[in-house]
């Protein structure tokens, strides 16, 4: 019962903070803005999107190869692929997380602890990574996080969560006892609490270093592939400001208020993207376009889901 009310609670949210964007544009602007739009720009960043889950694929496979995994690479991102997909279509979205464990627990039942720490070792890397391009590229454009406020503010709770995040990993004991205190599960405790646990299992340490330099690679993907959106919408942008822009939509998007950030990831999108010019109807036809995309090439999940049992591992 608490599972369908929060649920229904998070459905609203999302319904609710897209709903208000809507009511925000400029219709004839933006339908006009899509049917303007250049088609070869779309979908050549549509295609990146099989890119990127191929890097996601191979920084899971630095982890899972730290704990004596060896699994054929086809077979990774068949199972990321399809962990992709359902993410799209579940209410969470650690939905993907859960049957990429459940397929490798049939195959290696003797490391469910091994399977976990890599899955939440690659989910935690990709995050850590997101606080690190922010803080490096904040420097370059200060002035305009200054001249808003809440911009500013944006970035204080960024720079404050990053130095949380570090103190605990220091402290990673008075962690365990603010979460006894607590008594309840706290979802963002939990997972920082578990990503500790499984980076004092990493027998070598240089795993760490190779998963975020994938998750550097992988954010430049989707910078490159967002810039080739706002391009074929006749919008010219740095795309060094796409790529501050899209960790703190990640960073925020992760706070369980929203389904899958939706609303989240768009009301952030349109307020930043409108400080350097860009109109509102634009910036939100990109998010939406980009959703719309992702939810179409990850349906190839769809399509692995029934030959994965065909791959060997």
């Amino acid at each position: 019962m608490k599972k369908t009310l929060t649920f229904i609670v998070k459905l609203l949210i999302a319904i609710g903070l897209l709903g208000y964007l809507f009511s925000k544009i400029n219709w004839s602007l933006f339908l006009n803005a899509l049917e303007n739009a250049n088609i070869i720009f779309i979908i050549i960043p549509s295609l990146m999107i099989y890119l990127g889950v191929y890097i996601s694929a191979l920084r899971w496979d630095i982890f899972l190869k730290n704990y004596g995994f060896k699994i054929n690479k086809l077979k990774l991102y068949s199972l990321y692929s399809i962990g992709t997909f359902f993410n799209n279509f579940l209410p969470i979205t650690i939905g993907g997380d859960i049957y990429k464990y459940i397929n490798l627990n049939k195959n290696f039942g003797d490391k469910k602890k091994e399977i976990v720490s890599s899955i939440i070792l690659e989910r935690g890397s990709g995050f850590f990574t997101l606080f690190l391009i922010n803080i490096l590229l904040t420097p370059f454009f200060y002035k305009l996080i200054i001249s808003d406020r809440r911009f500013l503010l944006l970035e204080t709770a960024i720079f404050l969560g990053f130095a949380l995040i570090l103190f605990f990993i220091k402290k990673y004991r008075l962690l365990l006892k603010i979460e006894k205190l607590i008594k309840r599960d706290v979802s963002l405790i939990n997972k920082f609490s578990k990503l500790i646990t499984s980076l004092s299992g990493i027998k070598n340490k240089k795993s760490l270093i190779y998963g975020i330099f994938y998750s550097f690679l992988f954010s430049l993907t989707i910078m490159v592939g967002q810039w080739m959106l706002f391009f074929a919408l006749g919008i010219k942008i740095n795309p060094f400001y796409i790529l501050l822009i899209g960790t703190v939509t990640q960073i925020f998007g992760i706070i369980p208020i929203s389904l899958n950030s939706i609303g989240i990831t768009e009301g952030l999108s349109v307020f930043l993207f409108n400080l350097i010019g860009v109109p509102i109807e634009i910036s939100l036809a990109v998010v939406l376009i980009g959703r719309v995309c992702l939810i179409v090439m990850t349906s190839l999940g769809g399509v692995f889901y029934f030959w994965d049992r065909k791959i060997k591992y």
